[in-house]
């Protein structure tokens, strides 16, 4: 599958050494481009066979069919239009855009070309995350009633987007699918660290249909690196820790019953640890490109759900920071059911 396709890969910095290793060993990689001509010669190096440009024009206008762009968050937008308008399929790390309607624009503009614009949205294609929906599917933890996520770290700041905009992607795609729908509502509260007055720490509440909830924490400022994700349901909760050691996914039965005397009391079995099958997720997501690309199909990751995506982050307004130190703003932000 995917073996005659051939890709260029946009972006040879921070991440996209590890989207250039797996284009290679998947046999699909032809050219990479990037600004920086170390970052090239760094490419070369390892690479000698795979053609290297600093001119993404020259990209797309060479034999590649589709391009895997991770170039800074405020280039995605721009960079997809003019590689759809070139007639190529579009991987784009997240998020898709900065703005809703840079969204709309990109997913518009896929839909008239007919051509696949596949969103970055890597922790779908986690073999953990993907056994935990499998298993909520099949009704382990009974009825999902809310869902919370904590993304810490000591991470890389970034001067175009904040923290909300940097890492709550992830979760907020993680529960989007986990809901299967959209959110009525949201509120958030943002902090910073810093004189910039970016947005350094995010909390945000997001309302569903049927009183069900979510609750994400964002922070690249805390020493404590976590990523855990509990999906609360009617007969259980879900857990995955994720850390440079592994994954770890348990299911805890738990619940709230009457007793003999028809008082309400909690209930709770010893967790139960799921095994968790191996794989790279960002190779599984490549493959789902790939395949897109050969079936002619859509990916779940594709720029639909990378719009709902952005309205969700939109609707808790990260870009309005602290307006001082200890004192984080608060937005509320109702509206129409999608």
């Amino acid at each position: 599958m995917g073996s005659a396709i051939r890709i260029g890969v946009v972006g040879a910095g921070y991440w996209g050494p590890n989207l250039i290793r797996n284009c290679r060993e998947l046999g699909v990689l032809h050219s990479v481009c990037d600004a920086n001509p170390a970052a090239l010669q760094a490419v070369r190096d390892q690479y000698p066979e795979v053609a290297t440009t600093q001119s993404f024009d020259d990209l797309l206008g060479s034999s590649v069919d589709a391009v895997v762009i991770a170039t800074p968050a405020q280039l995605h937008s721009s960079m997809t239009l003019a590689a759809l308008a070139a007639g190529l399929h579009v991987f784009v790390e997240k998020p898709l855009a900065l703005t809703v309607a840079d969204g709309e624009t990109v997913a518009a503009a896929a839909e008239r070309a007919g051509l696949q614009v596949f969103v970055g949205h890597v922790l779908l294609y986690h073999p953990a995350v993907k056994r935990m929906r499998s298993l909520i599917d099949e009704g382990a933890i009974g009825d999902v009633w809310h869902v919370r996520s904590r993304r810490l770290s000591l991470g890389k700041l970034r001067a175009h987007e904040n923290v909300w905009w940097s890492f709550a992607p992830h979760d907020v795609a993680l529960v989007l699918a986990l809901m299967k729908s959209e959110p009525l509502a949201a509120h958030g509260a943002h902090a910073h660290g810093r004189p910039s007055g970016t947005a350094d720490l995010t909390y945000a509440d997001f309302h569903f249909s049927g009183e069900r909830s979510a609750h994400i924490e964002v922070c690249w400022l805390d020493p404590q690196k976590t990523a855990r994700l509990d999906v609360f349901g009617s007969r259980g909760v879900a857990t995955l820790e994720d850390s440079r050691a592994g994954s770890v996914l348990t299911i805890t039965k738990c619940g709230p019953r009457t007793d003999q005397g028809h008082e309400l009391e909690v209930w709770r079995e010893d967790p139960l640890r799921v095994d968790v099958p191996a794989g790279e997720p960002l190779k599984a997501e490549l493959l789902a490109f790939l395949a897109a690309i050969d079936q002619g199909h859509n990916a779940e990751t594709d720029a639909r759900e990378g719009l709902a995506v952005l309205r969700a982050l939109a609707m808790v307004d990260a870009e309005k920071p602290a307006a001082s130190a200890g004192r984080p703003l608060k937005v509320l932000h109702p509206v129409a059911a999608p």
